[in-house]
């Protein structure tokens, strides 16, 4: 696969690790997500983030001795050394309490710096109006794979939400290369950037096409929550 981005741009890649059903892995979690991570950095791209998100309401599988999968990872790659990213568009509701916005105002050493990389200045996010959002988006499945066209990976308006208002500015770009039924590009013409899509399905591209005629994205409306 072949993905061309601006210095500015994102690859941002949605994929579910799963169980392996044959082979000498049979029964196992299966390294094709980690493995397709390492390839993707072997051809030049830059690992910048990983999130997780989380599916409240996830279906139950079928392979045992487990629990069910209520996550998706959702790796965010660019090409560039200075990617966009609108941290404002996607801050959670500030929690904490007046006195702590109190004491934060009279610590001169807010920021934290280790080699991990984590240093923000915390002592300053309260003048931002929202609290910087942690890595962790939980959105709820949707359900839309049942309706028009059969769909195995339905993505929830949330989630695309979420990667379209950070990565990608007012007037930018955005390009979902297997588009299904066409929730990103619905969402991201809806919030006033370029939008493109393909896919190799002829039956989910012409429900793409009518859910975008008519501003359709998700049955019902995702809810996003994003853990600070």
């Amino acid at each position: 696969m072949l993905v061309a981005t601006k210095p500015s741009g994102w690859f941002v890649l949605n994929i579910k690790n799963r169980v392996a059903r044959s082979g000498p892995l049979t029964g196992q979690r299966h390294p094709y997500v980690y493995q397709l991570v390492l390839a993707l950095q072997h051809q030049g791209w830059r690992w910048i983030e990983t999130y997780i998100w989380v599916k409240p309401n996830a279906v139950p599988g079928r392979f045992g001795p487990r629990t069910k999968d209520s996550f998706e990872y959702v790796y965010a790659f660019t090409k560039g050394l200075k990617p966009y990213f609108d941290l404002k568009s996607v801050r959670v509701p500030y929690r904490t309490t007046a006195d702590e916005i109190e004491r934060r105002k009279l610590d001169t050493n807010g920021r934290r710096n280790t080699e991990a990389g984590f240093g923000r200045d915390r002592t300053k996010t309260y003048l931002q109006g929202g609290a910087d959002p942690g890595n962790v988006v939980s959105v709820p499945q949707t359900y839309n794979q049942h309706r028009g066209v059969a769909h195995t990976a339905a993505m929830p308006e949330g989630l695309a939400e979420f990667f379209i208002q950070a990565c990608a500015p007012v007037g930018g770009v955005v390009i979902d290369p297997f588009a299904g039924s066409g929730t990103t590009i619905v969402v991201a013409r809806r919030f006033g950037r370029q939008a493109g899509g393909l896919d190799i399905h002829a039956d989910h591209v012409e429900e793409a096409k009518r859910r975008i005629a008519n501003d359709e994205a998700d049955d019902p409306p995702g809810l996003l929550k994003v853990v600070a």
